[in-house]
């Protein structure tokens, strides 16, 4: 099973619990990543989509919450390197995006730093098959349409679904899909979500709990796909 999660409601859960410092809001966000990842591992999932940063937060966001993003993604690239639940689980970790991007808004060299320590992390996991994280980082998914179909016919292929596919950053597509705090997808995964179950939490990212994760696999399961038919 794919999971796609786009976790929201960071800065509301900021404010809602008085927390002063930026980074440490969203280092509590990451924890509870965590927290998701060893739940739907238990669950038989094999493979989770996390929208950590679109290319619309880049663009619209402030400097300073930007600069805190990539600070803190670099420090986790960097931890995840020696962490005994990627290795032991035999973790893949891919990185789904325009990465070079990074480098050139906001702050260039923290943008190369978070570049360097991710293809680290990729570089690290890459004969790992037991799971596959998919991190979504300066992603958009009309961009990821473009580029897929940009190297479509940079390979002179013919435009099927097949060959588009194969060329998305995401290249499976999730059974489902899970935002919490919003009820949109906010330009994530819009190829490969069309027959998705999507469920949208009223809860802000750190207040979901296995329970909630444990209810929307139960409803899944009861549902009979039927994929147009």
């Amino acid at each position: 099973m794919h999971i796609a999660l786009i976790p929201d409601g960071n800065r509301r859960y900021m404010r809602k619990h008085g927390i002063l410092n930026l980074m440490d809001s969203y280092r509590a966000g990451i924890s509870k990543f965590y927290d998701f990842l060893d739940w739907s591992m238990k669950r038989g999932v094999n493979e989770v989509t996390i929208y950590a940063l679109s290319l619309e937060n880049i663009q619209n966001r402030g400097r300073r919450e930007i600069e805190t993003l990539y600070s803190v993604f670099s420090e986790q690239a960097r931890s995840v390197l020696t962490d005994k639940r990627i290795h032991d689980n035999k973790i893949r970790v891919k990185i789904c995006g325009e990465k070079q991007y990074l480098a050139g808004n906001v702050n260039r060299e923290l943008g190369k730093e978070l570049i360097s320590n991710m293809e680290h992390l990729e570089d690290a996991t890459k004969d790992y098959h037991n799971v596959t994280l998919n991190l979504a980082v300066a992603y958009g998914g009309r961009q990821e349409v473009i580029n897929a179909v940009r190297q479509v016919a940079a390979q002179n292929l013919e435009f099927t679904e097949e060959n588009i596919q194969r060329n998305l950053w995401v290249k499976s597509y999730p059974e489902i899909v899970i935002r919490t705090s919003e009820d949109r997808l906010s330009n994530f995964l819009l190829w490969q979500s069309a027959y998705s179950e999507i469920y949208f939490v009223d809860k802000l990212w750190q207040d979901f709990t296995e329970q909630d994760l444990d209810r929307i696999i139960g409803d899944y399961n009861s549902r009979e796909r039927r994929f147009g038919k």
